[in-house]
């Protein structure tokens, strides 16, 4: 009788392992949307770990907070318009031509395996050629995996091309898909499977004698890294099912787990294009499945498509009979569509306003961006209508605007009722420059930034690639192109004084648009984070996202609320590797921005971070770490970088107030209560800190004297000009680099 052929096999190495966990090491999380009639990715960013820093793992409870602080940002009313306005630009970068599907390349992520010690290749800079297509959805997912407001710790994330792909086979890669198809309704799901030591059974002899087993006990071999699940069933898991199939603890000290439970899982049909099957077979039944599920979609966008159209081509459409179409399935999407298909006699027509109106009007906001050709005339024709008269929120795609940034600028400062301006770019743009082109023309009607809140796609593009996206002003020491009366704060600068050295960070936020409630949001938020991680390649340029990603109002719950803004580009754009200067005390700090000149008009944040003279009175096992900050501004002239002061500024120089003092001088309405209370949650998360002392909260945060941010500030001022001709060389450098 013949014997079985063998088959040769993998399984996991015999005996205990030495503790090494078996979920992934590093994370590609996926922002998908229906469009078309499939989900599509709009963005996608990785969190690629360092072996050599246990910091930058997403594993456990980590994961589970990135998932909700993206869903978090996700379902903020404050982000939904301009995402949506996004999502509409999609509908056309991935149906083109009437019904022509367009697929990006596919890009494989890096294979990496984590027992190899390699730092360099796992720190991957934003430095990337391309622009973003959807740089607010991006920027929505970006802040969700970099930072966790809850810990205030930073976690590595570099925005992927939308082509990106996620395999099961990966022995580094788990994936995040979130469904943003209905803001109103998000869902999302973990893909993972194990990862352990195995051993490979290559015959019957190897089967009797594996090298894993040796006489009456175990033989320890390291073996091979591999994915240990056979079958991979094509699911996502909640963050409940990861922790458990992990076997991760939730943190006792957060509620994420609670507020997380409530968010529904994906369904399968999200994953099919970002996790793409590897056997012909799955591919052919994965088709038919969408196929078959969209047949009597597609019949109804047949039906409603056809009816529309012969409508359209009467040359006065019938207003009556699209009024009863309205209730049929998918009817805006599909009247949009028609309408944009010829635009030039859309825009021509008698009834072109009240087609617009049926089309683009969502309540009080007017979606333009799908508008192709549109003449800047056209605009403030259609904003003037009769039927538009309650119309405060406006989005437009400005690289398909026919005028100049100045007549734009000029036709939307007559409309004084706008209260929210959104200025989309197209996707297959080349250049994000538009942007603060545009910025600069609005500047000179500073009523309409003081009385809106405006969106620039290219802000946020242009960050992600490390580019500045404003202009820098024509002297050498320029504070800022926004006005200082609605963007008051022109920067901050810390001095870090816990390891007995003085090091300096210099934050530029002229380019960030924050006015003074908003600023206040992110700062506390910021100040915590400064005393959670020393790592400044992860955590300190990531923790700026403190100010782009903070609540809207100072009452805002970090946990639960998350208002995008515009990423601190100038800061960011910074390059990591440059000569470091004769004053900095540490030479492995990294570098930062260029320091302004003191604008009476504006104000800049001293901030000191110090170990409290107690820690020595106390003798205790640990140190007591506190803050001491200040909002200060020039009082009689621009106080200058160069030459820097001989003395330090007296009070009648230079004056120096708390958090509270500063929004009352900027006429922000925050309650001093609630300014109140923030600080003492602050306290109170620092003192929970591993390894903190015990420490008063009036002496945990507290406010300079003007004789100390006095002298802090000519610190700054002396060490400011050598950083800029530092910095300047080094700028000139990678401008070189990147042609």
């Amino acid at each position: 009788m013949s014997r079985t052929p063998f088959k040769p096999y993998w399984r996991p190495v015999a005996g205990p392992v030495l503790g090494e966990p078996t979920d992934p090491y590093s994370w590609a999380f996926f922002s998908v949307a229906q469009i078309g009639g499939r989900h599509r990715p709009v963005a996608v960013v990785s969190s690629l770990a360092d072996n050599n820093n246990e910091e930058t793992v997403l594993r456990g409870y980590p994961l589970a907070a990135a998932c909700h602080r993206i869903i978090t940002i996700f379902s903020d009313q404050a982000n939904h318009r301009a995402i949506r306005a996004e999502l509409a630009l999609a509908s056309g970068y991935y149906v083109r031509d009437g019904n022509r599907e367009y697929s990006p390349q596919l890009v494989e992520l890096p294979d990496f395996n984590r027992r190899e010690g390699n730092p360099t290749l796992r720190r991957r800079s934003w430095h990337n050629t391309s622009v973003r297509e959807f740089p607010f959805i991006s920027a929505c997912l970006l802040h969700g995996v970099a930072f966790d407001t809850e810990q205030q710790l930073a976690r590595p994330a570099f925005p992927e091309p939308l082509g990106t792909v996620y395999r099961d086979t990966s022995i580094e890669w788990g994936m995040v898909v979130v469904d943003i198809t209905n803001l109103d309704a998000i869902s999302y799901g973990i893909v993972g499977f194990r990862v352990g030591p195995m051993t490979f059974i290559g015959s019957r002899n190897h089967e009797k004698h594996p090298p894993d087993y040796h006489g009456i006990g175990f033989h320890f071999v390291r073996g091979t890294l591999r994915v240990m699940d056979e079958v991979r069933p094509r699911r996502a898991m909640s963050a409940g099912e990861y922790m458990t199939e992990f076997d991760h603890a939730y943190s006792p000290t957060n509620n994420i787990n609670r507020l997380i439970a409530k968010v529904p899982l994906i369904n399968v049909s999200a994953m099919e294009l970002v996790w793409p099957p590897s056997i012909e077979e799955d591919i052919e039944m994965l088709l038919g499945r969408v196929l078959n599920a969209n047949k009597s979609v597609l019949d109804q966008y047949h039906a409603t498509t056809s009816l529309i159209q012969r409508v359209l081509e009467l040359e006065v459409p019938d207003m009556s009979i699209l009024k009863q179409t309205r209730t049929m399935p998918h009817f805006q999407e599909i009247f949009s569509r028609a309408l944009l298909q010829d635009p030039a006699r859309l825009l021509t027509m008698d009834s072109s306003n009240r087609l617009i109106t049926m089309a683009f009007l969502n309540g009080e906001h007017l979606s333009l961006e799908q508008l192709n050709n549109l003449p800047v005339e056209a605009i403030s024709a259609i904003l003037s209508a009769p039927n538009m008269a309650k119309v405060t929120s406006i989005s437009i795609c400005i690289d398909k605007v026919q005028g100049t940034p100045a007549q734009l600028a000029h036709a939307l400062s007559q409309v004084e009722r706008l209260r929210k301006l959104y200025f989309l770019q197209s996707p297959i743009r080349e250049s994000d420059a538009l942007s603060g082109q545009l910025f600069v023309e609005l500047a000179a009607y500073p009523q309409i930034l003081q009385r809106t809140t405006v969106m620039f796609a290219g802000a946020y593009s242009a960050a992600q690639r490390m580019r500045c996206w404003l202009p820098s002003t024509p002297t050498a020491n320029g504070v800022q192109v926004a006005p200082l009366d609605i963007f008051p704060v022109q920067q901050i600068l810390i001095l870090d004084q816990i390891y007995n050295t003085e090091d300096r960070i210099y934050v530029h936020l002229g380019d960030a648009l924050l006015k003074p409630e908003r600023l206040a949001a992110g700062f506390l938020i910021y100040l915590q984070s400064l005393l959670t991680s020393t790592d400044e390649y992860t955590i300190q340029p990531l923790n700026l996202f403190s100010f782009s990603s903070a609540p809207s109002f100072l009452d805002g719950d970090p946990e639960t609320a998350s208002e995008i803004s515009p990423i601190l580009a100038e800061s960011f754009s910074v390059p990591e590797d440059m000569p470091r200067g004769k004053n900095n005390n540490n030479p492995y700090r990294r570098r930062w921005a260029q320091m302004r000149d003191l604008d009476p008009d504006g104000w800049t944040v001293i901030v000191s971070l110090e170990t409290h003279s107690s820690s020595r009175a106390l003798r205790g096992p640990y140190e007591c770490h506190c803050i001491r900050y200040a909002f200060i501004r020039a009082l009689q002239q621009r106080i200058v970088v160069d030459p820097p002061p001989l003395i330090s500024p007296g009070p009648k120089e230079l004056e120096v107030v708390g958090l509270k003092e500063f929004l009352d001088a900027t006429g922000a309405e925050a309650a001093h209560d609630v300014i109140d209370r923030r600080i003492q949650k602050f306290g109170e998360r620092i003192a929970r800190n591993p390894y903190e002392g015990p420490l008063f909260l009036k002496d945990r945060i507290s406010v300079l004297s003007q004789e100390d941010a006095a002298k802090i500030l000519v610190g700054f001022l002396e060490d400011a000009v050598e950083v800029r001709n530092i910095l300047s060389a080094a700028m000139d450098e990678d401008s070189e680099e990147r042609k």
